[in-house]
């Protein structure tokens, strides 16, 4: 019988790991559906200069033409397109790169970036109490995202104090609004985070339950698939990590002390629990959120947000007592409930506060959950008393 050979080492030629507008090696790279590879910074730099792309609502590939369709406004819109981490390492390991990775941004345009946040103002546009026939209780919301269904938009929420998950919406063939609610009776324990995989379908937590719900959202609600993580689960955010042309959807929960990242069968992928230096940086992850360069944004309880890198890194921490939800803007701005605060604050991507969003003055009480639209650039704040109240940007 012959010997098995040592395995061969496949050598990756620099021109594949070189963006293809700048001609150096990759940058945050962007890919697109037409598998072509750009600098986060060179694609970004290209689309702005693309007259028609606000009004196409997308743009040609630098290369090849091939059309990417993104439905948010200009500016950010390179950020919207997932990192390609598996490039991103092989750059990482190349000699050329000297083992560091370039995620710096320009400081001019950083600058630019936060003064344009540092200027933005929400004003009351709606308020949504979302009361369903049967329930026992009032209303106690805990999280919140936005669906586009039908040209228009479902809010899906968690009503603690009725165990269930509700939905509220408009159906034009009816002329009508409706609310739905699913009461998920597998387990004894209180729906509590949800996040959106697509348009039609959503995860949910439970608190104390070991179970996640993976539920399809269709003119009322159906559970999908039931996935047992085997530990208490306290939060959830949905993860991203391939091309656009293949997507590979995972998600992170969020436990005591630790974070998971567990593929849609329950697979565990990767434990999160200590950083690189093996110490323990996550007490309490109560709420979740993926930035657009697929960093993990962890709301700790008791005394902090914390941004963790995909390799377990701490890329910054912003101290502040019992933060609560939080979500992020294409441009990758942070929004951050402060609940004891009846505030929501604004960070930059680096984690540096900007300014208070919403605070007492904007008639917000008892916040909890926030989720950004980046389509209509809204902010849903989910409220613990039973109110979804909904804040435009002007």
């Amino acid at each position: 019988m012959a010997e098995a050979g040592p395995k061969k080492t496949v050598e990756v030629d620099k021109d594949h790991l070189s963006c293809c507008i700048c001609l150096n090696l990759l940058s945050v790279p962007k890919p697109l559906q037409c598998c072509h590879t750009f600098c986060r910074q060179c694609l970004q730099k290209y689309i702005e200069e693309q007259e028609d792309a606000s009004h196409k609502k997308g743009f040609d590939c630098p290369v090849c033409r091939q059309f990417t369709a993104i439905p948010n406004p200009m500016a950010g819109w390179a950020d919207q397109i997932v990192t390609d981490f598996r490039i991103q390492a092989m750059i990482d390991d190349s000699p050329d790169s000297g083992g560091k990775q370039d995620i710096a941004e320009d400081s001019t345009s950083l600058k630019m970036r936060n003064a344009a946040a540092e200027k933005q103002k929400f004003t009351l546009k709606n308020t949504v109490r979302i009361k369903a026939n049967g329930d026992e209780h009032k209303p106690n919301f805990t999280d919140v995202i936005v669906l586009y269904q039908e040209g228009g938009e479902v809010i899906v929420t968690c009503d603690y104090k009725n165990v269930c998950v509700k939905a509220f919406y408009f159906d034009s063939h009816k002329d009508m609004e409706l609310t739905s609610k699913l009461i998920i009776t597998e387990t004894n324990y209180c729906p509590q985070k949800v996040a959106k995989i697509n348009e039609t379908q959503i995860v949910v937590s439970c608190l104390q339950s070991t179970n996640i719900y993976i539920i399809n959202v269709n003119n009322g609600f159906s559970i999908h698939a039931t996935i047992d993580t085997g530990v208490f689960n306290r939060s959830i955010a949905v993860v991203r990590n391939q091309p656009q042309s293949a997507p590979d959807i995972r998600l992170v929960i969020g436990v005591e002390r630790e974070l998971s990242i567990i593929d849609m069968g329950g697979v565990i992928i990767k434990r999160m629990d200590v950083d690189i230096c093996g110490e323990t940086y996550i007490q309490q992850p109560w709420f979740l959120a993926v930035t657009p360069a697929g960093n993990i944004l962890v709301s700790d309880k008791d005394n902090c947000l914390l941004c963790v890198s995909p390799k377990r890194e701490v890329l910054w921490k912003y101290p502040t007592q019992n933060p609560a939800g939080v979500d992020c803007d294409a441009q990758g701005n942070i929004y951050l409930v402060s609940g004891c605060e009846n505030k929501v604050v604004l960070l930059s991507p680096d984690g540096e506060f900007l300014k208070d969003v919403l605070t007492d003055n904007d008639n917000i009480k008892e916040p909890r959950g926030v989720y950004c639209d980046r389509v209509k650039e809204r902010l849903y704040i989910a409220e613990l008393g039973g109110l979804i109240k909904v804040f435009e940007l002007q």
